[in-house]
C-alpha cells in the first residue's frame, strides 16, 4: 500500500513538472510593461463624410481628424469643452492655428496642420 502512495505521489509531481516546463516555454498572453507600445492611436468616432468635391474636408478629415482624435473626449460631442472649441469642426481648428502646438509636439504632426493652414491663408490673400 505504501508502494501505490509513493507512486501516485511520484507520478503526480513528475505531472507537475511537465506541466510546469510546457507552460514556461510558451510566450506569455500579456508582454510585459516594457514591451508595450508607448503610444496608442485612438481614432474619432461618428463624424460625417466629408464632401466628395472639397479637398480641405477630405484632408480634414483623412489627416487631422486622426491626430486631434487624441483630444477625445474632451473636444468631441459630448465632451465638456465641446461647446466652446469642437475640434471636429475644420473651422475651429483653423482658428486656433499654431496655438495647437501647444499640446501637439510632434513636429510631423504639426507639418501636417501648417499644410492644412496654407490652403486658408492662400484664399484669404486672394481676397484682398
Amino acid at each position: 500500500m505504501r508502494r501505490a502512495i509513493c507512486r501516485k505521489i511520484l507520478f503526480a509531481a513528475f505531472v507537475s513538472v511537465a506541466v510546469l516546463v510546457a507552460c514556461s516555454s510558451h510566450t506569455p498572453a500579456i508582454p510585459p510593461a516594457h514591451e508595450a507600445p508607448l503610444r496608442v492611436e485612438t481614432t474619432p468616432v461618428s463624424f460625417q463624410p466629408a464632401p466628395a468635391d472639397s479637398q480641405p474636408a477630405d484632408d480634414f478629415t483623412a489627416k487631422i481628424l486622426p491626430i486631434v482624435g487624441k483630444c477625445q473626449p474632451c473636444h468631441f460631442k459630448g465632451g465638456k469643452m465641446y461647446a466652446q472649441l469642437p475640434f471636429d469642426d475644420p473651422k475651429t481648428i483653423r482658428r486656433l492655428g499654431v496655438k495647437l502646438f501647444s499640446r501637439i509636439q510632434d513636429p510631423n504632426e504639426q507639418a501636417v496642420f501648417r499644410a492644412f493652414f496654407a490652403p486658408a491663408a492662400d484664399s484669404t490673400e486672394d481676397r484682398r
